[in-house]
């Protein structure tokens, strides 16, 4: 299992280039230098004196910082929950999750 640390750092990638921002415009915003943003990114240190600011920098709650639950899973079990649920979506949402995956291929 991952350690918090590669989590995190995974979790803050994936939000910085969801924003399309650069390491170096990110680290700009929260006052570290790009080589310490890297550091967090790759999980080989813990951003503690960070964390507010790469929230707000993100323009996200502190919360969501932390929801890396979709890394913990599994395909087979993503799959399982998707066919599950998948039923109870309206017919807007079914359009939704369409074009999503039609997206990616």
């Amino acid at each position: 299992m991952r350690s918090i640390k590669d989590l995190l750092g995974r979790r803050i990638r994936e939000l910085r280039q969801k924003k399309q921002m650069s390491q170096q415009e990110l680290a700009e915003k929260i006052g570290i230098d790009q080589r310490n943003l890297s550091n967090i990114e790759c999980g080989n240190t813990f951003p503690s004196k960070s964390l507010l600011h790469l929230a707000r920098a993100l323009n996200i709650d502190l919360q969501e910082l932390f929801d890396f639950e979709h890394y913990k899973t599994d395909k087979e079990t993503m799959l399982e929950y998707i066919r599950a649920n998948i039923d109870s979506l309206s017919a807007s949402e079914v359009k939704t999750v369409y074009r999503l995956i039609k997206s990616m291929h």
